[in-house]
């Protein structure tokens, strides 16, 4: 069973969203309140759910709710007054105590709407039947647990093909912190975080500027460096949450916490990318002898957003003109001859290397093929 870290509950249900009856709704609940950091799309126009929670990102937050099947994005006039109405209905009814919702009087500690994140995800322009997501708190309250780890996974899935989680668990003097993510994502990923959501929760305690400094660098180097199709999505989110159960103590447990938390990110990253809409191929780029690892970030991506460079992997062609050309592109010149390095375009896993000569910088993005089955997926996708 996959342990969740100590503070946390969660739940996945379907609340009608989808017409599949899978889950569609789910629900992270802090058991107290969270200290919680938000990493978002870079889009101009963005969801409701997005535009809120930016809002709300730095309060304690006391749930997380989640829906798939709609993006809740360019709907209607109202739609980010509906919103905060389901932020609000949430909060009220948290701050019910379980004894009241059976007929008794306690009430639980206070919770305003700016305690609550959303998230959201699916197809733009549709409203989101609020009324439906209202309606369903008493079930996903009810059905919240500490072993709902893959119900809460399927609930926020859309074009996702599997499941997408990761944890780990670090040893402390006093105990033991634990590290749990989730993510969702197949299309539409781009770096600076593109159509998925992630959140990943922790019990380990840092100070918050220590504690945002670990997240930005592993996130940078996970879902910052990863592209599926170059294209950026309007309600990409990365929530981090910890429940502050778990002191970490001395450098060696922070140190060790860090590693750990990378590790999850990345782990994370690469399941999107494995599981592209329609990818046959994993593709690794390395990039050295770049000026500066801003440089060797760009000349990553933009050989990993190359629609020829990635046509050419589906067909096991190893054409490095395309990859030369893809370099131009990003305004890197380079000597002619530079090495590249491309491993069997004929697996499934593919490793390809190129050294710029500009410099000593080297990063590392994550791509995957482009195939009839991805314009296929996309052609139908309303």
């Amino acid at each position: 069973m996959i342990k969740i870290p100590a503070g946390f509950l969660l739940s996945g249900i379907n609340c009608g969203l989808k017409k599949n009856n899978k889950n569609d709704l789910g629900l992270i609940y802090c058991e107290s309140f969270a200290q919680a950091l938000g990493f978002f799309t870079t889009n101009k126009n963005v969801s409701y759910s997005v535009t809120l929670s930016r809002k709300n990102i730095s309060n304690p937050i006391k749930a997380v709710i989640v829906n798939s099947g709609n993006a809740n994005c360019f709907s209607h006039k109202n739609g980010l007054k509906d919103t905060e109405v389901i932020t609000s209905r949430l909060a009220d009814y948290l701050s019910v105590s379980p004894d009241e919702t059976k007929g008794g009087t306690e009430r639980a500690e206070r919770i305003d709407k700016k305690n609550i994140l959303i998230a959201s995800t699916g197809i733009i322009g549709k409203k989101l039947p609020k009324e439906k997501i209202i309606s369903a708190f008493p079930k996903l309250y009810e059905e919240m647990g500490r072993e709902n780890a893959e119900r809460f996974s399927q609930s926020i899935m859309t074009t996702d093909t599997f499941k997408k989680i990761s944890c780990s668990e670090i040893k402390l003097q006093s105990g033991k912190a634990r590290i749990l993510g989730f993510a969702k994502g197949a299309g539409m990923i781009a770096p600076n975080v593109a159509t998925m959501l992630v959140f990943i929760l922790t019990d380990a305690v840092l100070p918050k500027n220590l504690f945002k400094k670990i997240a930005k660098e592993a996130i940078d180097g996970s879902f910052n460096s990863v592209t599926v199709d170059g294209c950026m999505s309007t309600n990409d989110t990365v929530f981090v949450l910890s429940s502050g159960k778990a002191a970490l103590k001395t450098v060696k447990e922070i140190n060790a916490f860090s590693k750990e938390f990378r590790k999850i990110c990345l782990d994370l990253a690469t399941m999107l990318v494995k599981d592209g809409e329609g990818a046959s191929k994993f593709i690794k780029i390395a990039i050295s002898g770049a000026k500066s690892k801003a440089e060797a970030k760009r000349a990553g991506l933009s050989i990993a957003n190359s629609n020829l460079f990635k046509c050419a992997v589906y067909g096991a062609d190893p054409n490095w003109g395309r990859i030369i050309a893809a370099l131009g592109h990003a305004g890197i010149g380079v000597c002619e001859g530079i090495p590249i390095k491309m491993s069997d375009l004929t697996k499934k896993n593919i490793s390809i290397e190129v050294d710029l000569k500009r410099g000593a910088f080297a990063q590392t993005v994550y791509t995957s093929d482009l195939t009839p089955e991805y314009i296929k997926i996309n052609a139908e996708y309303s």
